[in-house]
């Protein structure tokens, strides 16, 4: 879970900002700002792993409080100006978000956040805003509830979400989304991710779900069973490792 601080002199900004935070499963809002200078304050005893950083603000430029910043987490400019594209860049910011901003362009900004490892012990399932999660397609954006998927296949560069009713292949990288899956997901192959909740029926060599037969990969087949054990108790999983 990366931890986000909102550095926004506009409170409409902030509110959509924070909106769209809570609405990705992997960031966090653990602060939002008006005035940069009370924003420095907190940042020196609260480091954070993500600033949403707007450019014009009348105490001080988004660009200069940043510079000034001795540790610098990632940043993603806002701003309602196209003219400070250039020292942002400089700055070396994850991306440059000119308002109005809709939420795939802010998807498109974030998933670059997403290079340094996210804790994979984050609860989606206890976290009512992170049930749901956009998946990007071509050019399309498809909401989906996390219960719905009943497992993740690899794709040569992309990643297929199977549901009961359609397939979504997304061009993603299978350890970044393993990271941000809730707990009751688990992977049994090196290119399969299953849902237990959807779970069916389980062989030595496979499991089943719906009318899907997933292959158990040899090296994953311990921990899986011993998953299974945990969960439903050792009386109720027969020894098939």
């Amino acid at each position: 879970m990366k931890e986000v601080l909102i550095i926004d002199d506009e409170p409409k900004a902030i509110e959509l900002l924070s909106n769209y935070v809570n609405r990705l499963p992997w960031l966090k809002c653990v602060g939002t700002y008006r005035n940069p200078l009370e924003a420095l304050a907190f940042l020196q005893n609260h480091p954070v792993d993500l600033l949403l950083l707007d450019i014009h603000m009348p105490q001080i430029s988004g660009v200069e409080f940043y510079r000034a910043l001795p540790d610098k987490p990632k940043v993603i400019f806002t701003t309602a100006y196209s003219e400070y594209a250039v020292a942002s860049y400089e700055l070396e910011a994850l991306d440059y978000l000119v308002k109005p901003i809709t939420f795939e362009r802010f998807l498109q900004a974030c998933s670059r956040c997403k290079e340094a490892p996210v804790s994979a012990n984050a609860s989606i399932e206890n976290n009512p805003s992170a049930q749901e999660i956009f998946i990007k397609s071509g050019p399309k954006l498809y909401r989906l509830n996390w219960e719905e998927v009943l497992f993740l296949e690899k794709s040569e560069n992309y990643v297929v979400f199977h549901t009961q009713d359609r397939k979504i292949l997304s061009r993603q990288n299978m350890q970044d989304v393993q990271e941000i899956l809730p707990d009751f997901f688990c992977k049994i192959h090196k290119s399969y991710i299953i849902s237990l909740r959807h779970l069916n029926v389980v062989e030595r060599h496979q499991v089943s779900i719906g009318k899907h037969e997933i292959p158990i990969g040899q090296s994953y087949r311990p921990a899986f069973f011993k998953l299974l054990s945990e969960r439903w108790g050792q009386d109720k999983v027969f020894d098939a490792v």
